[in-house]
């Protein structure tokens, strides 16, 4: 029985830890501003796109991406 009690506490432990492994997420205009964070975050999504992204902070650094490059490009 203390064997199963102790399995189950670190079950829960770890999944508590993995849990807390995710990303804050941020907007559209921090990812503006903070350059290297954004890609870093652009290319983890593309290598694993099947699982992130569809994420907050794929969707959020994909646009400020995007919006930079299309202000760039402006005459």
């Amino acid at each position: 029985m203390k064997k199963y009690l102790l399995s189950g506490l670190a079950c829960i432990s770890l999944l508590i830890a993995l849990s807390g492994c995710e990303r804050e997420v941020q907007s559209v205009e921090w990812y503006k501003e903070h350059d290297a964070e954004r890609m870093e975050v652009v290319l983890e999504c593309k290598a694993d796109a099947d699982r992130l992204n569809k994420t907050q902070n794929c969707i959020n650094a994909k646009q400020a991406n995007r919006e930079l490059i299309q202000s760039r490009n402006k005459p």
